[in-house]
């Protein structure tokens, strides 16, 4: 079981410029975990240390010096998603099962030339592969009566910022993707005076969201190792990160008493989407001091990602006066960015024995480093924003992994188990929930002369607290969060050919 906990603003074009990118997207982004294939999963994620696994080219590339020859392999995956999210004391269930790709990947074998006595490179070994990062598929459904606040006070905030909107023509324009759109639907209106006001009476209404998520984040890799008198094994690898991520909010405010004159109900939702493609390195070692005994050192570069955003905004308002339902759009949003993911170094010590190997490794990253660099420059400003804020609440975590494989010829026997601590600093770490990560696996395995297959169960929960908008108004605060809880447990495959 893996508890993790992420906390995330809901920000409708939280900026003038209208960026979508937060410090949430930074940690979404740099705080991964690799899949890859069904052995390496039960594992607990060690095989990087072991070696002889094509998941390693994610980790130390210097594993796949280990192959005796030419390999296949494909790992689909079965992710169960069930979530729970609990909003002003009621408490919702949702779930999903979506068909994934964990793993796919080959090795290829050209041995060394040289007679055996003079033979000190065992070969090389070239491998490519795409690995499964992270999953992103989710989807929540919570609501509750707030009677101290709403959307539409988010929106009030930003109107009244007498620096940003001086006229009329501002309120509509100045905020595309919120904060005007409710203003031509008037969910606030405007006096002589430039004195805004809401529709809602400062909250008393049922609240209503829906929030979908769905992609993944991948990496295609290619490496090459090659292993020196059977003591020292040595890899490097070129990762190509490859994003799909999109999400869809949906909040629906709802005068349930009776308390907003002539307003039945408002609904805003908020459509976006990243696509992403970048590089980094990855360069690894494995000795073998003595028989059996291995230990490993890895390091991945900061890698840099060019990515793209699309973003959009529906609303539509219904009104007890209005025999139609009202709609706005927003205009359609695009922005281009690059965002810089964190380094992580990986150290390990595996032992193998004729009935089974145990391996324990620790990774080493900092959230911190993180960061975005946006291409426009009116920009800046928001870029040195964020960054920032990915500093300040950030910083060093650590991941400790360990995996045990019984064998019994053909059959092996495995399980895992990884913990990994808050990437939060202690003074930006939330409150009321725990924010580190565990995860326990198990799987068995068959293992031919040419055919092998593998078959693991991984258990991951994840907790985030997601809060809707933001308020500086005293009066209006505190603004309600929800704690959202899923459970992804996972049946992941893998079947290989050595050729």
């Amino acid at each position: 079981m893996l508890k993790q906990v992420f906390v995330s603003f809901l920000l409708f074009g939280s900026v003038y410029v209208s960026y979508a990118q937060t410090d949430i997207d930074a940690l979404r982004y740099g705080t991964t975990s690799i899949q890859g294939s069904a052995r390496n999963i039960a594992l607990g994620n060690t095989m990087g240390t072991i070696g002889a696994d094509i998941t390693s080219l994610s980790t130390n590339p210097a594993g796949i010096a280990k192959f005796s020859s030419s390999e296949f392999m494909v790992t689909p995956a079965i992710p169960i998603n069930r979530s729970s999210s609990t909003y002003l004391g009621n408490t919702t269930k949702d779930g999903a099962v979506k068909f994934q790709l964990a793993n796919i990947g080959l090795v290829v074998m050209k041995r060394s030339t040289e007679t055996s006595v003079k033979k000190k490179w065992s070969g090389i070994r070239f491998g490519i592969a795409l690995n499964r990062l992270a999953d992103y598929n989710d989807v929540y459904s919570f609501g509750g009566y707030n009677d101290r606040n709403s959307l539409l006070n988010a929106y009030w905030e930003k109107l009244s910022d007498k620096d940003v909107i001086q006229s009329e023509a501002d309120a509509k324009t100045k905020y595309p993707f919120d904060a005007s759109i409710a203003y031509q639907l008037d969910l606030l209106t405007s006096d002589t005076l430039g004195n805004f006001y809401t529709a809602t009476n400062n909250g008393n209404m049922q609240q209503d969201f829906t929030i979908r998520k769905s992609g993944g984040f991948n990496e295609v890799v290619l490496g090459v190792a090659s292993s020196y008198n059977d003591k020292l094994m040595i890899g490097a690898s070129l990762g190509v990160p490859i994003i799909n991520y999109t999400e869809r909010i949906m909040l629906t405010e709802k005068d349930s008493r009776d308390s907003a004159f002539d307003l039945n109900s408002f609904s805003v939702e908020t459509y976006s989407q990243t696509r992403g493609a970048g590089i980094n390195f990855k360069v690894g070692i494995i000795a073998m001091p003595v028989t059996n005994l291995r230990l490993s050192l890895a390091f991945q570069t900061p890698g840099i990602l060019f990515m793209n955003d699309a973003f959009i905004t529906n609303m539509e308002v219904d009104y007890a006066g209005n025999s139609v339902i009202l709609t706005g759009e927003s205009p359609e949003g695009a922005s281009r960015y690059k965002y810089v993911q964190p380094w992580r170094m990986t150290a390990g010590v595996g032992y193998i024995h004729k009935y089974g190997l145990v391996s324990v490794e620790y990774d080493l990253s900092h959230a911190g480093d993180s960061k975005f660099t946006f291409d426009e420059k009116d920009a800046k400003a928001y870029e040195n924003y964020v960054n920032d804020r990915i500093k300040s609440k950030y910083g060093t975590f650590h991941t400790i992994k360990f995996g045990a494989e019984f064998k019994y010829d053909p059959i092996r026997i495995r399980a895992g188990i990884q913990y990994r601590s808050s990437p939060f600093k202690s003074s930006a770490a939330p409150t009321g929930v725990s924010i580190y990560s565990l995860t326990y696996s198990a799987g068995f395995g068959y293992r031919g002369n040419h055919f092998f297959a593998d078959i693991a169960y991984v258990q991951t929960n994840t907790k985030e607290l997601f809060v809707p908008y933001q308020l500086s108004t005293e009066a209006w605060n505190p603004v309600p969060a929800a704690v959202l809880t899923t459970k992804k447990p996972a049946i992941v495959f893998t079947v290989g050919y050595k050729l």
